[in-house]
This record gives structure tokens, sequence and C-alpha cells, in this order.
């Protein structure tokens, strides 16, 4: 029996291939199981090998660890059997520069120890070459993990968190005029971010920063279409009540001339979001002429819940690409250039896949 006559007698499990997916953020490990999935979806080889970007015998040792070990297989780690070149000294030594010192101590302007600035580093220090995946394994090997700290909601309300997940859903049937928006907000400062950076394990980074220094800050505010993955967003000095008014009727004028009639926005239960903004929300609307053009409705994201919010995935991502690998010098100017012209973060499929990631959030 050959390699497609084996794989049409299995039975794809999506479910498993879902987890597997979101769990593995690695790109040959997701080119694999995407191109396996294809596979089961009756697309050739030589669609898949476009698909995903390789050659036919790359596929094919795919097919066969598939066909030998399963899904688990696809997403076992390449092991490199080299010898390490890193004595145990220079171990130690780049342990101490990453816990204790930042890419700009050796003249780079950066602030986030990424795989490619830690090879150039080693190579410069040592006058070693390392693959960035090999120094992840050193790097798991010291007892370092690249994290950032997150808080833990004690307060939410379970029961509450199941009835918006179920609006959500029943949301998600939309009209084509119709949108369903998700509503969030950020700040910016001209200071060293949050970031994720290496540290022992169970512990966090921390991140210095002169906080003596008078620092300029600007408010984002930032919503997303729940079907298109489009993200509406603005930089202001300030975020009350009004603000967020006018940036929401800003948002109904724009969607009015895409032809859409009907929004339902989900907000989280911050003060500026509550009954003195809606009422000034609607004096916009009037003021605009547009407030019987267009349907409003407000839903609350259940307290102590941000990872039930889409616009928190989405900042998130947002300071990923865009802020997070910025100059160490950045001023609030060049913070505001990098931000002008987002408009996607996320494709629809991802936009459908982090719902469904919401869906699943344990209550």
């Amino acid at each position: 029996m050959n390699r497609t006559e084996q794989l049409a007698k299995i039975t794809l499990n999506l479910s498993e291939w879902q987890k597997l997916y979101y769990k593995h953020q690695q790109e040959y490990i997701r080119r694999r199981l995407e191109a396996i999935k294809n596979l089961h979806e009756k697309k050739t080889r030589k669609e898949v090998m476009e698909i995903v970007g390789c050659v036919e015998q790359t596929l094919i040792s795919w097919i066969d660890i598939y066909l030998e070990k399963g899904l688990a297989g696809l997403v076992a780690p390449i092991r490199h059997q080299k010898p390490q070149k890193l004595n145990p000294e220079q171990k130690e030594q780049l342990k101490t520069m990453l816990l204790k010192q930042k890419p700009i101590d050796y003249g780079i302007d950066r602030y986030i120890w990424t795989g490619k600035i830690i090879e150039e580093v080693i190579k410069t220090r040592w006058n070693l070459e390392l693959k960035d995946s090999r120094i992840y394994q050193i790097l798991d090997s010291l007892g370092l993990s690249h994290q950032k700290a997150h808080r833990d909601y004690e307060n939410a309300n379970p029961e509450a968190q199941k009835e918006f997940v179920s609006t959500i859903k029943k949301l998600q049937e939309l009209q084509p005029q119709d949108k369903l928006i998700f509503y969030d907000e950020f700040a910016v400062y001209d200071r060293p971010s949050l970031y994720y950076g290496w540290a022992e394990k169970n512990t966090k980074p921390e991140v210095p920063s002169n906080e003596k220094r008078q620092r300029q800050k600007l408010n984002g505010m930032l919503s997303v279409d729940a079907v298109s993955g489009e993200v509406y967003l603005q930089l202001q000095p300030q975020s009350k009540a009004e603000d967020v008014a006018a940036y929401l009727a800003d948002l109904c004028q724009d969607s009015l001339q895409e032809n859409c009639t009907k929004i339902d926005i989900v907000l989280d239960n911050n003060s500026t979001h509550k009954q003195k903004m809606k009422g000034l929300f609607h004096d916009y609307l009037v003021a605009r002429e547009i407030d019987d053009k267009i349907e409003v409705n407000f839903l609350h994201s259940p307290a102590y819940s941000p990872d039930f919010n889409l616009a928190e995935y989405e900042i998130h991502l947002l300071r990923l690409q865009k802020l997070h690998h910025l100059p160490s010098t950045v001023t609030i100017e060049q913070i505001q250039l990098a931000l002008e012209d987002v408009k996607y973060l996320m494709n629809p499929e991802q936009i459908f896949r982090t719902l469904e990631h919401i869906f699943r959030l344990p209550i």
C-alpha cells in the first residue's frame, strides 16, 4: 500500500490538530501540521508543496513521520547532535549576560535579547557561530525561559463568563451589513516597555527604568472587527469618557461609509465605558446626524476577564510587532509614526481561531 492509500485510511483528529497547532509556535512544526491537514483535505502534493513552501522530499519525510508516529511525531522538536561549542565557563557568562545586561551594552540599539542578537554577540565575544535553535537549547539547559509575568484574576464570575461566551457565539451570526467589534485601550510611553526577556525559570525579568525623568504618554484606542480582523486605531493625549465616545462615533461614521447599519461593540468594565460615555456617544451621533442611520449595541465583557476580550490579543500583537523592537532611545513621535498605518494584525482565519480559543478558556 502506497503513502496516499495509507493516508486515506487515517481520519485526521481535528481537535488534537488544533491543540497542537496552538501549542507549538515554531514555524517548522506548523508547516508540518499544515501540510498534513491539506493532504487530508484532498489537495495534491504539488498544491501542498506550494502552500507550505517545501520540496517533495521534505513533504514525503513528513508523511512518513505522520504515518509512523501520528501528529505527535510531527511536533517532535528537531534535536541537533552536534557537539557543544560553548564551554561551561562561557555558558555561565552567557547566562549572566542575559540576566544582567542588555544588547545596548554590546553596541546593539535594542533592549530585547532575541535569538539573532544573542547569536551575533556570541560571535563577537567568543568568535563562535551558533544557530539560534542551538542557542535556545543551551538556554533551556541553563534553566532560562523566555517569559513575562501575568495577572491571575481570582474575582472572575464563571457564570458571567459562560453567558458572555454564549452571547458572542450568537452575535457571530451576522448579516452582511452588521459588525461585531471588540474594543480596548492601552498606553504607550517613551520608556522601556515590559517586554519578554530571559530569566531564571519561575522568576520574571526586570526592566531598568529611570522613573524620575518626565515621560511622554499617548493613549491608544483600538477596535478589531471580529470577522475581518480589521483594526481601527487612534492615539490620543487623553482617554476619558468623552474621548472614548468621540472615538466610537468616528468608528460608526466610518462604518456607515462601508454600508454598515448595525454594530455590536464589546467593552470591558472600565469606568470610562459606563453611562456617561454612552450618553456622550449618543450626543456625538446626533450632532453628526447619523443617530438614526446606524444601530449600536454595547456589550460588556465579564469583570476580571481580560482574556475574554479579543482586543486584548490584538494589543498584545501590536506591542510585539510594532513596539518591542524599537530602538532603546525611541521618542513618542517615533512610536506614533510606527503605529499610524496599522490596519491588520491578524487575518480572518487567525481571528476565528483566537475566538475559538476564547470560547475554550477554562471557566
